[in-house]
C-alpha cells in the first residue's frame, strides 16, 4: 500500500492508502485508517464511504473493516477514464452527521493486459491458419490431374 493522502474531517484524523501504487485505470483498492483526533485512538465503528468523481462520472463504495481488523477499512472502486478525479471520503459515527475531505488524484492509463494478450493470441492463430492453409496448397493443390 502507498500513502496517498491524510487529512482531518471533523474530529477524525484519516490515512488513505491505495493499491496499486500509481492508480491506473480499472480496479484501485483503497485502504483507509481512522483514529479520533485528540486522543489519537483508533477508530473501530464508523461508516466510511469513498466517492470518486471525474465530471459528470461519479462512483462510490463502501468502506467496511472487518473483525480480524477492526481499526481499518477497505474499498475497491473502478477508474474508467485516466485523468484528474477528485476523491472525497465520507465519515460518520453518528445519524445525520457526517464529515468529510476531499483531495485529487491522477489516474494514468493502464491499457487492458488482457485486451492486448487476447489480440496477440488471435494474432497467432490467424497466422497459423494463413500459413498452414498457403503450405498445404502449395505441396498438394499444384499437382497436374491424372487422366
Amino acid at each position: 500500500m502507498k500513502n496517498i493522502h491524510h487529512a482531518e474531517a471533523g474530529e477524525y484524523h484519516l490515512e488513505i492508502s491505495i493499491l496499486p501504487h500509481e492508480p491506473i485505470t480499472g480496479s484501485v483498492h483503497f485502504h483507509i485508517e481512522p483514529t479520533i483526533l485528540p486522543t489519537k485512538q483508533p477508530l473501530e465503528k464508523a461508516i466510511i464511504t469513498v466517492v470518486i468523481k471525474q465530471g459528470e462520472n461519479a462512483f462510490q463504495s463502501r468502506a467496511v473493516n472487518s473483525p480480524s481488523d477492526p481499526t481499518t477499512y477497505d474499498a475497491n472502486l473502478t477508474f474508467a477514464t485516466p485523468g484528474q478525479w477528485e476523491v472525497k471520503i465520507k465519515i460518520s459515527t453518528e445519524p445525520e452527521i457526517e464529515k468529510s475531505t476531499s483531495f485529487q488524484i491522477n489516474v494514468m492509463d493502464g491499457g487492458s493486459a488482457t485486451s492486448n494478450a487476447a489480440g496477440v493470441f488471435f494474432l497467432f492463430v490467424f497466422l497459423v491458419l494463413i500459413t498452414g492453409s498457403a503450405v498445404l496448397y502449395w505441396k498438394y493443390g499444384r499437382r497436374p490431374a491424372l487422366s
